[in-house]
């Protein structure tokens, strides 16, 4: 009987991971949003990149749990994972420390800057097992290991 929810990758570390950048971003995102200072010029970037960057979360949650990587085998989804996350930690540490630098010690700044931040750590975390996971594959198929 065909799957039709593939629900292992949540439950797996890279799920996990994946789930907590989300919320973290949410929450940055949210903070900003929420604010009553808005300075364009800087947080403007910083919304951008975190509601991106979380859609583009979403998405990829979307495909994984529709099973799409266990069907398109002409992309590898591991590589695609580890440039989506480099990418990722590269324009959100960027936009975290602009926008801890120019917080004005609001504190809903500082904290939107500070989960900001964590989710950066959170994507290395992710980069790191992508990496691994690249660097030793794991066979598709568990009755090839016998």
């Amino acid at each position: 009987m065909m799957e039709i929810l593939f629900l292992d990758y949540l439950l797996s570390k890279q799920g996990i991971l994946k789930i907590a950048q989300l919320v973290f971003l949410l929450v940055a995102f949210a903070c900003v949003r929420s604010t009553w200072f808005n300075s364009f010029y800087a947080y403007g970037f910083y919304e951008g990149v975190t509601l991106g960057y979380s859609i583009t979360i979403v998405l990829y949650l979307f495909l994984t749990v529709f099973g799409l990587p266990k069907r398109i085998s002409f992309v590898n989804w591991l590589i695609a994972e580890f440039v989506l996350d480099t990418l990722g930690f590269l324009f959100i540490s960027t936009g975290s420390i602009v926008a801890a630098l120019k917080s004005y010690d609001v504190p809903i700044l500082v904290a939107a800057s500070v989960c900001g931040l964590l989710a950066s750590y959170l994507l290395v975390g992710s980069m790191i097992l992508s990496f691994v996971a690249t660097r030793h594959p794991q066979p598709a198929d568990p009755a090839l290991n016998t």
